[in-house]
């Protein structure tokens, strides 16, 4: 992976780098916490206290070396990887799929996490400076998975739930995206630990309550309003117009997850569409959600991939506008997870079927 990111190790400062390091002067002031804490409005780094600490951190160590700013984003990277492979690996051996998947579970966790670390669609995450709110978000988010799931396999462990809770707030104030975090947790509890969310709730409602009393570090953070004037409902762009324009970015997104070609570094503005304009791909993430929704249900490992896809694309491309970016290649970084696991897991699962099938038709030898 080190390869396959060093020639960025070089690229200068672009686009939103300027305003969030450039001309960024409470990072050259790290002592100042309160400064570090409260960021001027409208910055890229306003209500979002941890990534504006890391680059007072860089500024420390290397004033504005460009090279330390991509060291920390590749590294970064690289423990997202980790973490992708903890989580495929530990959902492996959950009971529902051990039997199934077990004996290969570290290997279809090495090709999900390499397939993933590789893939093009995730360079503007690594390689845009800025853009590590949404890579340091994500290693928070996982993390917060896996601390969870520990925390099933080693109940008498309080360390994990607590770990869970701590990773989850310091994931809230890296980036907005991270509020469907505690609702993917009890989730995945659902699909692979317990019978059903009563169950589930049953067993497990002072992490959920730990995790969802997170919520108050986001809302606390954006009581400022920090991006009011590009991001929110009073932003300038209409809920209707915005999500029209996200059924076509989403089904853009998941080409480019098969086919990572024409990569964009910026979309533009939300455009007037009309549902006309868009029937196609409204029909197809329709179909989509719909197959999620019976998947939750009837197959739940089938149907959390669904969900993971869905929401962790949902804040920033669903009903909430973000009216300077219409749709911006960075905002797959999590859910690239779900659909490199779906292919990898998936095809195992078929090639086992394939294989069994041969054997059971095999003609029996006699004597």
């Amino acid at each position: 992976m080190l390869l396959a990111y060093w020639n960025s190790f070089s690229g200068p400062f672009v686009f939103d780098d300027v305003a969030s390091v450039v001309e960024n002067q409470q990072i050259r002031e790290w002592w100042h916490v309160g400064g570090l804490l409260t960021s001027e409005r409208e910055l890229p780094v306003a209500g979002r206290p941890v990534v504006n600490a890391s680059f007072a951190l860089n500024y420390a160590l290397g004033g504005l070396n460009v090279w330390g700013y991509h060291a920390w984003n590749v590294s970064v990277h690289l423990v997202c990887a980790l973490l992708v492979f903890a989580l495929v690996r530990l959902t492996l051996e959950q009971p529902t799929l051990r039997d199934r998947f077990g004996p290969r579970a570290s290997d279809l966790a090495f090709a999900v996490a390499l397939l993933w670390a590789l893939h093009p669609l995730n360079t503007e995450a690594v390689d845009y400076v800025t853009q590590r709110t949404e890579t340091m978000m994500a290693l928070f988010y996982l993390a917060t998975l896996v601390a969870s799931i520990r925390g099933v396999a080693e109940p008498s462990q309080r360390r994990w739930p607590i770990a869970a809770v701590a990773l989850c707030a310091a994931g809230m104030a890296c980036k907005e995206s991270m509020v469907t975090a505690p609702v993917m947790v009890a989730l995945y509890d659902r699909a692979f630990v317990f019978g059903s969310l009563k169950e589930a709730f049953a067993r497990r409602w002072r992490l959920y309550a730990g995790l969802a009393a997170t919520w108050v570090v986001l809302l606390l953070l954006l009581q400022s309003g920090a991006r009011i004037n590009s991001a929110g409902f009073s932003a300038g762009v209409g809920v209707w117009t915005y999500l029209l324009n996200q059924t076509v970015m989403i089904v853009r997104y998941l080409y480019l997850a098969i086919w990572p070609w024409s990569l964009v570094s910026n979309y533009g503005w939300p455009a007037p569409l009309t549902l006309a304009d868009v029937l196609p791909q409204a029909v197809a993430i329709c179909a989509l959600l719909a197959a999620t929704l019976v998947a939750t249900f009837r197959w739940p490992p089938l149907g959390f991939a669904g969900c993971w896809l869905f929401l962790t694309l949902a804040p920033t491309s669903s009903v909430v506008p973000i009216a300077t970016e219409v749709g911006a290649e960075r905002r797959m970084y999590l859910p690239l997870v779900s659909l490199i696991a779906l292919v990898v897991v998936g095809g195992a699962a078929i090639w086992n079927l394939a294989t069994a099938d041969r054997g059971t038709s095999r003609p029996s030898a006699h004597v």
